[in-house]
C-alpha cells in the first residue's frame, strides 16, 4: 500500500484523541475500519506507530517520528491549497471552526442570514489548541475558542489575529446531586480541595488543567485530577454518578444527575475570542461574524443560566459580552 495524505491525517487524529474510538467518530467512520486502515498504514511504515498507556493510546518512537514528518508534510499541503485559492474564481468559501458548544447551531444559522454570499465548511473540535493549529496551517479562515489567561493559552500564531467577543467568562461548577455542597451558592475553590476533578473532553492541551491547578496551589493545595480522554457525555455522565466535579461555562445546559453551582470570586476565567487569517475574511465580515456569535450568547445565556435560581445573586459569575 502506498501512503496518502489522508493516512497521515488518520495517524495526526488518532495522535490528537488519544483513542482510535474517539478518532473514528471525528473522521466519521466505523471502529473496525479505522482500526483496520491503521493496520495498513503500520504495515506500509514498517512497524506499530502506537501502544496502550495508561490513558489511551500514546505513540511509540517509530510513531512520534512519523508524527513529526506528518504533520509537517500536511502543513505544507494544507498551505498549498489554501495560497492557491487566491488565484482562482472558486466560491467563496468561509472555512469555520469552533469550539465545541451547544450554541454552534445556531450561530451558524445566524452567520448563514448574515452572510447569504458566503457558503460555510465547519470543522468543531474540544481543543482550542488544534483549532489553532488549523488556523497556522490556513486550514480555517476563522475560529471561535475560548481560552484561559494568556500564561497558559496556545499562542496566537504568526499570520493569525484575534479579536475578543467575552471576557470575563467566569466558571461554573457542575456537581452530583448528591454533593455535600450541592445546596450552597457560595463555593470557593478552597472548598473543593477534597475533591476529584474530572479532565476536560479528550484532545490537544489547552493549558486549562495548569491554570486550575496553578489558581489552586496559589491557595494552598494541589487538585486531585482523575479520567482522561473522555468525550462530553461520558464526563457529564461521570459527575451524576458522583466520581467527579467539573469546570463549566455559564451557557452549559442542564445536566441530568447534577447541579450547576457559581464559582465565587472569578478565581478562573475564560477569554472567548475569534482568531482569524486576515488575508481570507475582511474586518467587517469579522464584526458580522463577532455580532452573530454574541447575539447567540446572550440567547443561550437567557434560556439556561438565568433560569437557575442563583443567577441573579451573583453578579460576579456574569460574563461580560463585548460589542465588536
Amino acid at each position: 500500500m502506498e501512503l496518502e495524505l489522508r493516512h497521515l491525517r488518520i495517524v495526526c487524529r488518532v495522535s490528537d484523541t488519544g483513542s482510535v474510538s474517539k478518532a473514528a467518530a471525528a473522521l466519521g467512520v466505523s471502529q473496525p475500519s479505522l482500526t483496520a486502515q491503521l493496520h495498513r498504514i503500520e504495515e506500509a511504515i514498517g512497524g506499530p506507530l502506537f501502544e496502550r498507556g495508561p490513558y489511551g493510546v500514546m505513540a511509540t518512537p517509530l510513531g512520534r517520528h512519523v508524527l513529526g514528518r506528518a504533520r509537517a508534510m500536511l502543513a505544507d499541503m494544507d498551505d498549498l491549497l489554501g495560497s492557491s485559492r487566491r488565484y482562482t474564481d472558486a466560491p467563496r468559501t468561509l472555512r469555520l471552526g469552533s469550539l465545541r458548544t451547544v450554541m454552534f447551531g445556531a450561530w451558524l444559522a445566524r452567520l448563514e442570514d448574515v452572510l447569504p454570499e458566503r457558503e460555510f465548511s465547519t470543522q468543531v473540535d474540544a481543543s482550542c489548541a488544534t483549532l489553532t493549529d488549523l488556523l497556522a496551517a490556513d486550514v480555517l479562515d476563522v475560529a471561535m475558542i475560548g481560552r484561559c489567561d494568556d500564561d497558559h493559552a496556545p499562542p496566537c500564531p504568526p499570520g493569525v489575529r484575534e479579536q475578543t467577543m467575552v471576557h470575563p467568562e467566569p466558571f461554573a461548577l457542575a456537581l452530583p446531586l448528591d454533593h455535600r455542597l450541592a445546596d450552597r451558592t457560595d463555593i470557593t475553590l478552597t472548598d473543593l480541595a477534597d475533591d476529584v476533578w474530572i479532565c476536560p473532553p479528550a484532545g490537544k492541551e489547552d493549558g486549562d488543567l495548569a491554570s486550575l491547578r496553578d489558581a489552586c496551589e496559589r491557595l494552598g493545595f494541589t487538585p486531585q485530577f482523575r479520567y482522561y480522554n473522555l468525550d462530553t457525555t461520558e464526563i457529564e455522565q461521570l459527575i451524576a454518578a458522583g466520581r467527579g466535579i467539573s469546570l463549566c461555562a455559564p451557557t452549559v445546559r442542564d445536566i441530568a444527575g447534577s447541579v450547576i453551582r457559581p464559582l465565587v470570586g472569578q478565581p478562573i476565567s475564560w477569554r472567548r475570542v475569534l482568531r482569524y487569517r486576515p488575508e481570507n475574511v475582511t474586518q467587517a465580515e469579522l464584526d458580522l461574524i463577532h455580532r452573530a456569535f454574541i447575539d447567540t450568547y446572550r440567547t443561550t445565556i437567557a434560556e439556561n443560566a438565568e433560569l437557575r435560581p442563583w443567577w441573579w445573586d451573583h453578579p460576579d459569575s456574569h460574563p461580560t459580552v463585548i460589542e465588536p
